[in-house]
């Protein structure tokens, strides 16, 4: 899928006043001139086309975080990356993040653009009424989409301002404040309650959002917020999960296949990002950031605690993906693009990054039921993500036990893709295992500088910034 030429198709044709939304720029004028009563949505959401090319610019608004802000920077605030050079990831590394820091900021306002873009979706498809149109299909794709973008914005952020309207002009007012934690989860779970309700349950396409999406990421909300009751609603929608016969694993001796550029969109991925169709057009470049290749130096690098736990089970069918050598070089596999490190053209296209997968659902499936004192049954699905490896099943039996061991098998399924770090958060465990991290108060990012300046409703900063 080109979601740039889609994106590109819309500009054409239609004005979006993002470049005001809450601050990040005094006015519009980032985007065609045109006056203002010839930029409305009226002029532009005419037919199912118009629909789908506004749903493309959200996800293509998606698509701008995830190397640094979901994959790389998380992880180097984990325990799962350790930096070798560059500024901001050692500053995030070491809790140190400024207001003024370049991938704060840039985190921040290319969020809010991709919520603009989904009210704008969600504000006028309903309108159209083209017989071509599967308005619930695109409705339900804007909600999961806004909905991810909350619930990212909020584990970074903290309390965040909670837009939910279309902007008409530059005029308009974008000084929102930030919601306290409980209203922005009722908003998160809202969207994706919404999306799980209009979206198809099938899946041919894991890049665009799908009802299983919507489930998935639903109980990973429920045991973020961890509220009473949430461990059985995440319960609930992990079992809706599983129940669809779409979703399987892929056998541990082709593990390779969920990251390596041709043989994504597998039965296990329920939700990847996709870079299509080359490099040139839409990239991502984690690869550039985690492999040694011939000219090219890796500011991120796995740590040893991690290396040492895979190495204590060489048999593991997910080692030979996770971890290579290369110069003496321990790097993640998961990113790269080209087995031959000494060529350094890396190829044309880019992988997928995968968001929400099965492995990570029946995780959570395990954790939800041993907190639910279901502890037998939770070690059940704890160790069908064992047998996929080729590892024998949990030695743990107790709550105790089998919490830390799923906490450990997440730490190895799923490293490097964005989960460490927000785990470790939840669980209340980043103090316990994150040396460089000395203060609560730090597990979040400051709110942008730049943004405070526009809308000072934003205002107090997070604690200790």
């Amino acid at each position: 899928m080109n979601w740039t030429s889609k994106r590109n198709n819309m500009k054409n044709k239609l004005y979006i006043c993002v470049a005001a939304l809450l601050l990040s720029a005094p006015g519009c004028d980032v985007l065609e001139v045109e006056p203002v009563s010839d930029i409305l949505s009226a002029n532009f959401y005419k037919n199912a086309d118009d629909a789908e090319a506004a749903l493309m610019n959200v996800y293509d608004y998606m698509q701008q975080p995830v190397k640094d802000n979901i994959i790389v920077i998380p992880g180097a605030m984990a325990d799962e990356f350790r930096v070798t050079r560059g500024g901001n990831f050692t500053r995030h590394e070491n809790f140190a993040p400024t207001p003024v820091q370049g991938n704060v900021g840039d985190m921040w306002r290319a969020l809010y653009f991709g919520i603009q873009a989904a009210n704008d979706v969600i504000e006028n498809v309903p309108n159209i009424s083209d017989p071509a149109l599967d308005a619930d299909q695109v409705l339900g794709e804007a909600y999961f989409l806004r909905g991810m973008a909350f619930f990212y914005l909020t584990r970074l952020y903290g309390k965040i301002p909670l837009p939910t309207t279309a902007s008409k002009s530059p005029n308009q007012d974008f000084n929102l404040s930030r919601s306290e934690l409980p209203v922005v989860y009722e908003q998160i779970i809202g969207d994706l309650l919404q999306a799980e309700e209009r979206l198809s349950a099938t899946s041919t396409n894991r890049a665009r959002a799908s009802k299983g999406a919507a489930r998935a990421l639903l109980a990973k909300v429920y045991l973020f917020r961890n509220e009473p009751g949430d461990y059985q609603l995440a319960l609930t929608e992990t079992e809706e999960v599983m129940a669809d016969n779409q979703y399987s694993l892929v056998p541990g001796e082709n593990y390779a296949s969920l990251f390596k550029v041709g043989e994504q969109n597998t039965a296990e991925t329920i939700f990847e990002i996709s870079y299509r169709p080359n490099r040139s057009v839409e990239s991502h470049s984690i690869e550039n950031e985690t492999v040694p290749f011939i000219g090219n130096s890796p500011r991120v690098l796995p740590e040893q605690k991690l290396i040492d736990l895979f190495n204590e089970n060489p048999q593991d069918l997910r080692l030979p993906i996770s971890l290579g050598e290369y110069n003496d070089i321990v790097y993640t596999r998961k990113y790269e693009l080209n087995e031959d490190l000494t060529v350094s053209d890396r190829g044309s296209q880019t992988n997928n990054v995968i968001i929400l997968r099965l492995a990570d659902v029946i995780l959570m499936r395990a954790e939800a039921l041993n907190e639910l004192e279901r502890t037998s049954e939770a070690i059940e699905y704890l160790n069908m993500i064992r047998a996929r490896a080729g590892l024998d099943p949990t030695t743990a039996t107790s709550q105790a036990e089998v919490r830390l061991a799923i906490e450990n098998e997440r730490y190895l399924e799923l490293a490097f893709e964005g989960h460490r770090w927000f785990d470790l958060v939840r669980t209340g465990r980043a103090m316990d295992l994150v040396p460089q991290l000395t203060s609560p108060d730090r597990v979040l990012w400051p709110v942008p500088a730049r943004d405070i300046d526009l809308n000072p409703n934003l205002l107090p900063q997070n604690p200790s910034y």
